[in-house]
């Protein structure tokens, strides 16, 4: 079918007046909404694109020794037996040196008959240091707020 000459631009390209160009633009930003959000869920927490050093090293051992049974940085709820440490879990209530003692010694459970292993011959306090750095990614800055408040409090 041939082009109309009414509908040549200036510039000799097949243009559809202002609300051509309103529309274009406005598909350009859908497109670029959706490859955002696309992008997004596929790349999971957004504190994990720019993991650093340390962070990097300790999603390497929490994948290797802890995610089976705590999660990732997703799902789970409060009362969860074992605890989630994302978000939705309390580990942001601890201090770091609690947290990295359960993980050194291990830990029973009152309510329930499971038992957290003790990792002192596989991990060292500096290794968990690395995972705590890691597993906080996934909190909001308002968790890292108030367990820092809670490490001040604890003196660490």
């Amino acid at each position: 079918m041939p082009i109309r000459e009414d509908a040549l631009t200036d510039e000799g390209t097949v243009g559809h007046g202002s609300h051509g160009l309103a529309r274009a633009i406005f598909i350009g930003l859908v497109t670029l909404l959706g490859a955002w959000v696309g992008w997004s869920a596929c790349a999971g927490a957004g504190p994990e694109l720019a993991l650093t050093a340390e962070e990097g090293r300790g999603r390497v051992l929490y994948t290797q020794y802890c995610a089976q049974c705590h999660g990732g940085a997703t799902g789970g709820k409060l009362k969860d037996i074992p605890p989630r440490h994302n978000a939705n879990g309390h580990t942001w209530h601890h201090p770091d040196q609690q947290l990295i003692e359960i993980v050194l010694n291990g830990f029973s459970f009152s309510v329930e008959s499971q038992k957290m292993p003790a990792f002192k011959a596989t991990l060292t306090e500096e290794d968990v240091r690395v995972v705590l750095a890691y597993i906080k990614t996934w909190w909001t800055s308002e968790q890292r707020e108030w367990q820092a408040k809670v490490i001040a409090q604890a003196g660490q």
